[in-house]
């Protein structure tokens, strides 16, 4: 078997790696969309390495755009297999393709109605459209985690709850080479140990390889209290101390549903205080819905707090917006309030607009709950600058810009350092020591990854270029 690093490689987003098995069978782990490519309008189709036709399955970690979101180009290109993944990442996957279309749409015709005639051209058009999106919907095959299932003659998989997004999987992949048996796991996305509403990670055993995600390879999170008082924080010195907005960028699956969650959890204490909480998001919304779907796989604390109030995303004073008439209501929304907009790099969606409606108002404060890729305004934001573009409008910063950890559905370097050495084989029984594929990621934060591992004896510790390919 050949692995070849087709996305997510030195950088984080864009996940994307073939498998290549002897026989020429053809697995694709993840097809994410990369945020940090600026695409030629010439070449809006050639975003794959390889031919679409010839892939035989995709197996997805998680709904993240960054790891679902060419999947319909992938369809729309001649890939006419089954598309693996749990069922929760099924029915986020297809509320977020169809967002992703949408958002694609609507920038390509403002961009072609500002553009002048003669360079109209020169603008990307959408990768894919809904008629796209609902191919890809058809191709999904939903498996359970922990349930064994034989991909073929050669190829069995398991997916492993990875922790980081209701649904999200770890996989290992088992196959048959020269009468032994090899193994591959691929972390995906992981999550912090105790977040809010999901489980734990399931850390692989027994693996040759391992392909691990890196995105905080490098930093810890920043210490802080619980994410309830974490928020409140935020909330008490904007609302109350000086009556202002609080503007929370946030993703709509899962990062949305953890404020909201936590927000109940200060209501229910009685610590909240009495104003507004807007969650601007129409796919926020629909997604909400997924995860009282799927009660089963939320974590100890959201069952027991569901099984005791009932409901763990409604509640006084929480309003969800759908509409466009509401969100522009909202935009005029003066007294002191909690807007929650997708999308939390700050890239596309309603929070743009809330962002450039406050960003001038000293007395608003724009929360960055999460990462945001270089490139992302997000990530412009966190830099301290006098002033930023939105949509092509110089806004002088006078809000406070904040960040917070709390939130972050990744793990901080010492949890990945913990996966990793739990994960490796090395000092066990096994006398072959698990090589390492470091993913998702960017350089400098995989480097300090990969000389933390090289100290303790961990040697088989690989960075992968984009397009590298390796025997397996």
């Amino acid at each position: 078997m050949k692995i070849t690093f087709c996305g997510a490689a030195r950088q984080v987003t864009g996940s994307m790696h073939l498998l290549s098995l002897d026989n020429g069978y053809k697995i694709l782990l993840d097809c994410g969309m990369d945020y940090e490519l600026k695409r030629n309008p010439i070449e809006t189709q050639n975003i794959f390495p390889f031919n679409p036709t010839d892939i035989d399955a995709v197996i997805l970690t998680h709904a993240h755009v960054d790891h679902s979101g060419n999947l319909p180009a992938l369809v729309q290109q001649g890939f006419s297999g089954h598309i693996f993944c749990t069922p929760a990442t099924a029915d986020l996957t297809e509320f977020l393709l169809y967002d992703s279309a949408n958002i694609q749409m609507g920038n390509y015709k403002k961009n072609l109605n500002a553009a002048k005639k003669n360079r109209r051209h020169l603008i990307p058009k959408p990768l894919y459209a809904a008629k796209q999106v609902k191919e890809t919907v058809q191709r999904f095959y939903t498996l359970n985690f922990n349930s064994p299932f034989q991909f073929n003659d050669f190829v069995e998989i398991t997916l492993l709850e990875a922790g980081h997004l209701l649904g999200a999987a770890s996989i290992k992949i088992e196959w048959g080479e020269n009468g032994a048996k090899k193994s591959l796991g691929f972390t995906g996305d992981l999550g912090r140990k105790n977040s809010k509403l999901v489980c734990n990670p399931t850390v692989m055993q027994d693996l040759n390889y391992l392909v691990a995600e890196c995105t905080y390879g490098g930093r810890n999170h920043k210490p802080s209290k619980n994410a309830e008082d974490e928020l409140l924080s935020y909330v008490l010195s904007t609302c109350v101390d000086i009556r202002g907005r609080l503007v929370i960028p946030a993703f709509s699956v899962g990062r949305t549903q953890s404020i909201v969650f936590a927000l109940h959890q200060l209501k229910q204490r009685g610590l909240l205080p009495d104003i507004k909480i807007f969650v601007d998001s129409p796919l926020a919304l629909r997604s909400t819905g997924v995860y009282e779907k799927h009660l089963n796989l939320l974590n100890d604390e959201a069952k027991t707090f569901h099984s005791t109030h009932g409901k763990l995303f409604e509640f006084e004073n929480l309003h969800y917006i759908d509409g466009i008439k509401a969100h522009d209501d909202l935009l005029n929304y003066s007294d002191p309030c909690i807007i929650i907009s997708s999308a939390g790099m700050v890239e596309g969606g309603r929070i743009q607009e809330h962002v450039s409606n406050n960003i001038e108002n000293p007395y608003s404060t724009i929360l960055i709950a999460g990462f945001c890729a270089e490139g992302t305004l997000g990530h412009s934001l966190l830099q301290g600058k006098q002033s930023i573009y939105i949509n092509k409008k110089e806004k002088r910063i006078k809000a406070r810009i904040a960040s917070t950890d709390v939130f972050s559905s990744h793990p901080g370097s010492d949890e990945i350092f913990e996966y990793i050495t739990a994960t490796s084989n090395k000092n066990k029984s096994s006398a072959i020591e698990t090589k390492i594929f470091l993913v998702h990621g960017e350089e400098s934060q995989m480097s300090l990854m990969q000389n933390r591992l090289f100290e303790i004896g961990l040697m088989q510790v690989e960075m992968p270029y984009q397009g590298q390919e390796y025997k397996l």
